[in-house]
């Protein structure tokens, strides 16, 4: 097996220093395996829906009080990042 995807990603996570920005990223990487499984997205385009899963959160968190942090739509889509296949 190789161990290099699954130690990045636990760099990668590792390395976020806020736990909701930990969720954010997580939501991000499932969002994207997901749909890119489930509709046949290319990995671009499956990012392009984590991404958009992340801005709509933040959308909603403005127009019902919640905390809006464009870092948290970054991260949402960074979990993208690990579903790429190198």
């Amino acid at each position: 097996m190789d161990w290099a995807p699954l130690l990045l990603t636990g760099l990668a996570f590792a390395a976020i220093p806020e736990d909701d920005k930990k969720m954010h990223f997580a939501a991000g990487a499932a969002i994207a395996k997901t749909s890119e499984q489930v509709f046949e997205l290319t990995p671009l385009q499956a990012c392009g829906v984590a991404l958009a899963a992340g801005v709509a959160k933040e959308a909603y968190d403005r127009s019902f009080g919640g905390n809006v942090e464009g870092a948290d739509a970054l991260a949402t889509m960074g979990g993208c990042m690990i579903t790429f296949r190198f």
